[in-house]
């Protein structure tokens, strides 16, 4: 179960953190960012991560290797074969280079969809270890002038309400 916190906070302004892993309490030398979008406006945060949970977060299991690679191989043929349709497809009239200029964008667009469309395969493809990583905290929801955070640890939970006690809010 997971601890929601809410903290005054606006955007670009600096959130204190313990100096301990999010996930497992170790210290923590490294940072591992944190995104939520909401419409065009993303909200980005670093929290301490340790080394050892750093280097499970960066390991890939088969099947995500195998998807990232189906993912390349895809987009590259279907990139290439919608150059090569829009070339064939564009009126002779226009210039090389506008017909060009179509093509390549017709290519990038499929390569773009194409990698787009495997992005939550990989993710939902990620070892256990690493999924526990990525979900140990969360920014559930965020405004102009507060955040609310969801930790799964307990311990770094407390230690970051300490930190941050003039700036809690009522969930």
């Amino acid at each position: 179960m997971s601890r929601r916190i809410k903290i005054k906070v606006r955007p670009q302004q600096t959130i204190p953190f313990p100096g301990i892993c999010v996930h497992c309490s170790q210290p923590a030398p490294e940072t591992m960012t944190v995104r939520q979008r909401y419409g065009r406006i993303t909200r980005l945060v670093d929290v301490p991560l340790c080394s050892r949970c750093t280097g499970e977060r960066n390991r890939r299991s088969a099947e995500e290797e195998r998807l990232q690679k189906i993912s390349w191989l895809l987009s590259g043929v279907l990139g290439l074969l919608g150059l090569a349709v829009a070339l064939l497809l564009t009126p002779a009239e226009l210039s090389f280079g506008l017909r060009l200029l179509i093509a390549l964008l017709v290519g990038g667009g499929l390569a773009t969809a194409v990698l787009w469309g495997f992005r939550q395969p990989i993710a939902n493809a990620a070892l256990p270890e690493k999924q526990a990583i990525r979900q140990a905290v969360t920014i559930e929801a965020f405004s102009w002038r507060a955040t609310t955070f969801a930790f799964e640890n307990d311990l770094f939970a407390d230690r970051f309400t300490e930190l941050n006690a003039p700036r809690l809010m009522e969930i």
